[in-house]
């Protein structure tokens, strides 16, 4: 997230003075540096200045970065329009989760209003638009109908969602709908070789178990609620797992299943 992006964000919301003039001030002291590991030696760098902003994976990164598109979500519920939910009576015209938007419009003409709104702020924060990510399509009593492509400027258009391709919005894939079947497939696959690299691994079995835990398990949870998913689906993946807890020898044929399911403090 590079500095000026930071800095006019907060600007627009009307931050306290103090609170930017900190940031600005705690940005001049980022410094990493390098570390290289050989046989006989160390070769460690200087301090490296930061300047091109906050790298993924730092803690302030997510909180500056929601910080940041405050402005742009209270702008958008400005325009007052968008469908209205039945039970609440409220007005949804976008979806925001960190860097996932959608936009939802009754016309083109909306569409268009809404997109030069989220480019205007854009600009004004020098965000760009992340073009080869996005999609648009329409729909007309549940179906889905090809119009032209969304024209923001001179050089740039978001390309009309082609027949049969799906978009996806916070990892699930859409289209008329949400893609059961291929997110299904797509899930077991990336499981299957998620826990295939962690039994190839030379963790011992404690951390093996542990590992399966936090990287494997969250790929299939993750999508629970939202993915149709049936009983029998999931304990077929069940016994594919055991399957392959046998083949690399982390669960001996013979042993009781049950044991899988028990915490280890309880001899499992």
């Amino acid at each position: 997230m590079p500095h000026k992006w930071i800095i006019k964000s907060l600007e627009l919301i009307g931050i306290n003075n103090k609170v930017i003039s900190f940031t600005k001030k705690v940005m001049d002291y980022w410094r990493t540096h390098m570390r290289l590991h050989t046989e006989n030696k160390l070769i460690e760098t200087g301090d490296i200045k930061i300047q091109c902003g906050i790298f993924q994976g730092d803690s302030l990164s997510p909180q500056l970065f929601c910080i940041c598109l405050i402005p742009l979500t209270e702008q958008l519920n400005r325009l007052n329009t968008g469908y209205e939910e039945h039970t609440t009576k409220t007005k949804i015209l976008h979806l925001l989760y960190m860097d996932d938007l959608k936009l939802i419009a009754k016309s083109e003409e909306e569409l268009q209003k809404w997109i030069q709104t989220v480019k205007t702020f854009s600009d004004d924060i020098h965000m760009e638009f992340g073009l080869e990510k996005c999609a648009k399509f329409v729909l007309k009593r549940g179906k889905l109908v090809h119009l032209q492509n969304l024209v923001i400027d001179i050089n740039r258009e978001i390309q009309e969602l082609e027949q049969g391709k799906t978009y996806k919005y916070l990892g699930i894939e859409k289209s008329e709908g949400i893609q059961h079947q291929q997110m299904k497939e797509r899930l077991k696959q990336e499981y299957s070789r998620r826990l295939r690299m962690i039994l190839k691994s030379e963790l011992n079995a404690r951390n093996k178990i542990t590992a399966i835990g936090a990287l494997a398990v969250p790929m299939l949870r993750y999508s629970f609620g939202i993915i149709n998913w049936r009983t029998e689906e999931i304990k077929k993946i069940d016994r594919k797992t055991i399957k392959m807890l046998t083949m690399y020898k982390m669960h001996h044929p013979k042993a009781n299943i049950d044991r899988l399911y028990v915490k280890r403090k309880e001899e499992g």
